[in-house]
């Protein structure tokens, strides 16, 4: 995946972010809903504390965004029932109070609200409040993701050696998988057979790079249809394109 793909699919997956409203004010939750329905994400209203845990259960939201005097309870309680699990302590809360008093807001982040904004407050700042918090969770998700590299429809992730050609496993020996790393990390350069033994076998001559013929030969086998973006050049050694020609 280029870097350019990457960093729209995460702008993408914070546009389509689903948010759950706990709001028992009718008019609030409209306004609410409407702002964050026009901005892309995908709003679920819960008026209640038990439709919140029964629309949580359903389906996990990407941010709850919360208010305190609810019918049937305190949203702090819904907040330490979503902190006190490792599987729901990730999902972020942005609490939306009329309480604003000193000792509410600190207990609220305490107990481990990502932000709190005091009503009456202005819909475009809590728009951009939403959007910088879901923006921290999904850049947050991909670095826990290994980093991985490509060149076409050959892909590597370095922290777990593993190759994959148009989205497919393909096992590979150590040294064939170095090998296609190499190639994949700097696509088109011209690696001579001398620079191959050296950065792979750890040592030159002759016997050593008609070797590396053979695991060439062997990897453009194994990488199918798209063996022919590894490419020989004549007299000095081979590179990897990103399209055959």
């Amino acid at each position: 995946m280029t870097p350019d793909n990457s960093e729209k699919n995460r702008v993408d997956e914070v546009r389509t972010a689903q948010v759950l409203v706990v709001e028992d004010e009718s008019d609030m939750a409209r306004v609410l809903e409407f702002n964050l329905e026009r901005r892309g994400y995908d709003c679920v209203l819960a008026e209640t504390l038990a439709a919140a845990r029964n629309a949580f259960a359903t389906r996990r939201p990407d941010l709850v965004l919360l208010d305190l005097r609810l019918p049937d309870g305190s949203g702090l309680d819904f907040l330490a029932e979503l902190q006190s699990e490792p599987e729901t302590r990730a999902v972020p809360v942005l609490v939306a109070s009329a309480l604003g008093e000193e000792d509410t807001v600190v207990q609220a982040l305490e107990s481990g609200a990502e932000d709190y904004v005091v009503k009456p407050f202005r819909v475009g700042e809590l728009m951009a409040r939403v959007a910088r918090v879901l923006r921290r969770r999904v850049e947050a998700r991909h670095a826990e993701e290994p980093e991985s590299m490509a060149a076409g429809e050959v892909a590597i992730v370095p922290e777990t050696r593993t190759v994959t050609v148009a989205g497919k496993v393909v096992e590979f020996t150590r040294t064939e998988f170095d090998l296609v790393a190499h190639f994949v990390k700097l696509p088109v350069k011209v690696w001579t057979r001398k620079q191959l033994c050296d950065l792979v076998l750890e040592a030159g001559g002759a016997v050593q790079e008609r070797t590396i013929d053979a695991h060439i030969r062997t990897i453009r086998r194994k990488l199918g249809a798209a063996g022919g973006m590894l490419q020989t050049v004549w007299g000095v050694g081979y590179k990897l394109v990103a399209e055959e020609s």
